[in-house]
C-alpha cells in the first residue's frame, strides 16, 4: 500500500524540475508559515475583541488601508520573486544577486515614502471615512492607522527577504522568520493587552516590538548566512539599476494596483457596513480572521505554485508549468476540504474566544456557513491558478479580472445585496463568495489557452 502512495505521490508532483521531495519540502514550511500567521492573527483578534468591541470595530475600519500600505510594499517584494525564481530556474547566479539587491532597493524606498505619508494623513482620513462612528472608535482608529505607518516600516527588510526566499524556494527559513515575528507578537500581545490592559497602545507596542525581531532575523539572512543563495553583499541594494527596476515595476505595478483596489474595495464595504452598526462590523472582523486562518493552507499551495511555475518558466519549460499549475489547483481543493472538515466540529468553540456580544455571534454562527462553502467550493482555484498565471507574467490579464470581479461583484453588488435589498452584512459574504466564483471561470479560461505563457517570452534576457 505505501509503494502504491508514494507512486502516486510520484506521478501527480514528480518531473525533470522537481521530485515529489522537493515539492513536499517547499509546501509544508508554507502551509505551517500561513497557518502560523493566520491562526496568532486570530488569537490576539480574540484578545482585542475580548477587551473591546470598540477597539475590534476600529481596527476592522481601518485594517484595509493599513493593508494598502502592506500591499504596495508587497507588490514589488512579488515582482521582484518572480524574476528571482526565473534566474533561479536558470541557474544564473550573478543576475540572481543583482534582482535580489534591486527589489531591495525598491521595496525599502517605496516603503519610507508610503510609512510617511500614512503617518500624516491617518486621522484627516479617518475622520473623513467614518464621519458617522462612534467617538470611541474614531479616535482608536486614527491612532491605531498613523502608528502601523510607522511601525509598516520596520517590515520592509522582511518583505525583500521573504521575496527572495520564496523564489529561491528556501522555504523553511521564511517559515522560522515567520514564527519569531508572530510568535512574539502573540506573546508581546498577552503581556500588553491582556497582562498590562493597554488596549490600542498594547496592539501596535507588539506589533512594533515583533517587527524589529522580524527584521532582525531577515537582515542576518540577507547579508550574513553563508548556507542561503540569497545571501548578498549591502552594496547591492545602495545603487538602482534601471534594467532590474523597470522588470520589477512592470511585474509589481500591476499587483500593486490589484491589492491597492481590492483593499479600497474592502475600504469602501468598511464604511458602508458602518451604517449597519456596530454588531455588524465586529462581526465581519471576526469572520474574516477565521476565514484567513481556513483558508491559510490553500493559500500556502497558490505561494508554491508561484514559485513552482516561476522556476519552469525560467528553465523554458512550459508544458512542466502548465502541468504543475493543474495538479496543485487540484492539491489545494484536497487541502481546502481538510480544513473545511477539521474547522467543523470546534467551529462553535473558535467564534465564541472573542467574546462577541449576543448579536454579533448570531450573525457569526450564520457567516460561518456562507465562508465555508465558498472555500470549499471556488476558492481553490481563485487563489492558485492566478499565482501561476502571474509567474509567466501574465500579470495584466490578472489584474484586470481581480479588480473587474472585485468593484463589480464584491464591492458593487455587495452594496446592493447589503443596503438596497437589506441583507446586511450577509450579503457582503454571498458577494465575496460570488466574486471567487467569478475569478476562478475567467482564470480557468485564460489558463486554458497560450497566451499567459508567451508572456513570459519578453522578461529580461
Amino acid at each position: 500500500m505505501q509503494k502504491e502512495i508514494k507512486k502516486a505521490r510520484e506521478d501527480f508532483l514528480a518531473s525533470s524540475q522537481f521530485t515529489s521531495k522537493q515539492i513536499i519540502g517547499m509546501l509544508i514550511p508554507l502551509v505551517l508559515d500561513q497557518l502560523f500567521l493566520y491562526v496568532i492573527m486570530l488569537l490576539t483578534t480574540s484578545m482585542i475583541s475580548a477587551s473591546s468591541e470598540d477597539s475590534v470595530t476600529a481596527i476592522s475600519l481601518v485594517h484595509p488601508m493599513v493593508m494598502i500600505h502592506t500591499s504596495l510594499v508587497t507588490a514589488f517584494g512579488t515582482g521582484g520573486s518572480v524574476l528571482i525564481a526565473q534566474y533561479m530556474g536558470r541557474r544564473d547566479m550573478k543576475r540572481l544577486h543583482e534582482a535580489i539587491g534591486q527589489t531591495t532597493h525598491i521595496v525599502m524606498l517605496m516603503g519610507l515614502v508610503l510609512s510617511i505619508l500614512q503617518f500624516v494623513t491617518a486621522r484627516p482620513l479617518v475622520n473623513w471615512l467614518y464621519a458617522s462612528a462612534a467617538p470611541a472608535v474614531k479616535e482608536k482608529a486614527g491612532m491605531y492607522l498613523s502608528w502601523m505607518g510607522l511601525i509598516n516600516y520596520l517590515h520592509c527588510l522582511r518583505v525583500a527577504s521573504t521575496a527572495a526566499l520564496r523564489g529561491v524556494g528556501e522555504i523553511k527559513r521564511n517559515t522560522i522568520g515567520t514564527i519569531v515575528l508572530n510568535g512574539s507578537y502573540f506573546l508581546f500581545s498577552i503581556l500588553f493587552i491582556n497582562v498590562l490592559h493597554l488596549d490600542i497602545k498594547g496592539t501596535l507596542l507588539s506589533y512594533a516590538l515583533a517587527r524589529v525581531l522580524g527584521t532582525s532575523l531577515s537582515a542576518y539572512y540577507h547579508f550574513f548566512d553563508k548556507k542561503t543563495v540569497c545571501r548578498i553583499p549591502f552594496r547591492l541594494c545602495l545603487k538602482p539599476d534601471w534594467q532590474y527596476l523597470r522588470e520589477i515595476w512592470k511585474l509589481g505595478i500591476p499587483f500593486s494596483m490589484e491589492e491597492v483596489l481590492i483593499n479600497l474595495g474592502a475600504v469602501v464595504i468598511s464604511a458602508y457596513l458602518v451604517s449597519l452598526g456596530t454588531a455588524s462590523v465586529a462581526s465581519h472582523a471576526i469572520m474574516t480572521s477565521i476565514y484567513q486562518a481556513v483558508a491559510a493552507p490553500t493559500v500556502a499551495v497558490g505561494m508554491l505554485t508561484a514559485t513552482v511555475v516561476g522556476q519552469c518558466i525560467g528553465a523554458r519549460k512550459n508544458d512542466l508549468a502548465r502541468c504543475y499549475a493543474r495538479n496543485l489547483t487540484v492539491l489545494g481543493y484536497g487541502i481546502a476540504l481538510v480544513s473545511v472538515l477539521l474547522i467543523l466540529p470546534i467551529r462553535h468553540g473558535i467564534i465564541n474566544i472573542y467574546q462577541p456580544s449576543p448579536e454579533a455571534l448570531a450573525i457569526c454562527g450564520k457567516l460561518l456557513w456562507i465562508c465555508l462553502g465558498g472555500l470549499l467550493l471556488v476558492f481553490p482555484i481563485s487563489q492558485i491558478m492566478p499565482n501561476a498565471l502571474r509567474a509567466a507574467a501574465d500579470a495584466k490579464y490578472t489584474t484586470a479580472c481581480s479588480l473587474i470581479c472585485v468593484w463589480a461583484v464584491r464591492v458593487g453588488l455587495g452594496y446592493v445585496a447589503a443596503i438596497v435589498l437589506g441583507l446586511g452584512v450577509y450579503g457582503v459574504w454571498l458577494m465575496m463568495a460570488g466574486e471567487w466564483t467569478v475569478r476562478s471561470i475567467l482564470f480557468l479560461l485564460r489558463y486554458r489557452g497560450n497566451k499567459w505563457l508567451e508572456k513570459s517570452e519578453h522578461l529580461l534576457q
